[in-house]
């Protein structure tokens, strides 16, 4: 009885020590296969809509691309910041902040998205309230005026230039310019015109697309002064540094990403391009950014930018 019980009691430990070896070996397999990147997403409007749209997109990556991508909401003006000191394996960000890290610290193009009616590319325009009498750039001068977020290039940059290509400067031929706080400024500069807070705004063209569509004004409403040209719209970049092959699979889960493929977010499973409000992705060359570059230059905005 004593030898039966001491050999149960060797088996038993063998049997242990052999499912923790199990165990262990499980952990660190698992640990190999499924790395932990960052990718840092740049707020548009707040960290909870970013977070809402971008969520279901990240778990997406995940699965196809074989790691863990974790989504990280940055505001745009901490972006450069954060980006220094290496937090980000890919960034996702609108074109004119991949254009600044182009130039500073050589980040490599992955996709462009694609939204609305110009696809991978989008435009800013001047917009007055229709009947305003505002009908051309020259019709600004002594006007209020809004502009979108600082860094926004439909939004900001691309207006501020056809300002200046029209002959008005917006530092001194205005009445006064003003940049809305808080979020969705997009929105609020073109309710500003539509109910008289300003005789004119920036408004990206994307924005006055889907306010239409959603039926929250009607074009009707107003005139548009002047639209600028088709530029790229929001950009996914690698820093130098990250993975070739990382870089691949996430290009490739991109461009492959259909309107049926679904990710699990809280236990739910969600359409990805919906859910991020996407139409899907193009690649583009980087010479399509010449033209948000040759802008920054002509308004001295980043990473051009003279004292």
């Amino acid at each position: 009885m004593r030898k039966i019980t001491c050999s149960f009691l060797r088996h038993l430990a063998a049997f242990f020590l052999l499912s923790l070896t199990v165990l262990l070996c499980a952990s660190c397999n698992n640990a190999k296969e499924k790395p932990t990147y960052k990718i840092g997403y740049m707020n548009c409007n707040n960290t909870e809509e970013t977070l809402k749209r971008f969520l279901p997109l990240t778990r997406y990556l995940s699965d196809k691309v074989g790691v863990n991508f974790v989504a990280v909401p940055v505001d745009t003006h901490e972006f450069e910041t954060r980006f220094k000191s290496g937090e980000f394996a890919i960034t996702h960000t609108n074109s004119l902040l991949y254009v600044i890290l182009k130039e500073r610290y050589g980040v490599d193009l992955i996709t462009t998205e694609k939204r609305g009616q110009f696809g991978a590319r989008t435009a800013g325009s001047l917009i007055a309230k229709k009947g305003s009498g505002i009908t051309k750039i020259s019709d600004l001068k002594g006007k209020r005026l809004a502009f979108g977020p600082m860094l926004a290039p439909t939004g900001y940059m691309a207006e501020y230039d056809l300002m200046l290509s029209g002959g008005i400067n917006p530092e001194a031929d205005l009445a006064h310019y003003t940049i809305p706080n808080g979020s969705h400024k997009h929105e609020k500069v073109i309710y500003g015109v539509l109910f008289g807070q300003y005789d004119a705004a920036a408004a990206p063209v994307l924005d006055l697309e889907v306010m239409t569509r959603d039926g929250k004004i009607s074009p009707d409403d107003f005139t548009v002064i002047a639209q600028g040209p088709l530029i790229p719209y929001c950009t996914f970049a690698a820093p130098k540094g990250t993975s070739p092959e990382l870089v691949k699979k996430v290009r490739d889960a991109l461009m492959a990403l259909k309107p049926t493929d679904t990710a699990e977010v809280d236990g739910e499973r969600v359409k990805v391009m919906k859910s991020s409000w996407i139409d899907g992705y193009e690649i583009l060359p980087d010479s399509e950014y010449d033209a948000i570059r040759n802008m920054a230059k002509r308004v001295n905005m980043p990473p051009y930018q003279k004292f």
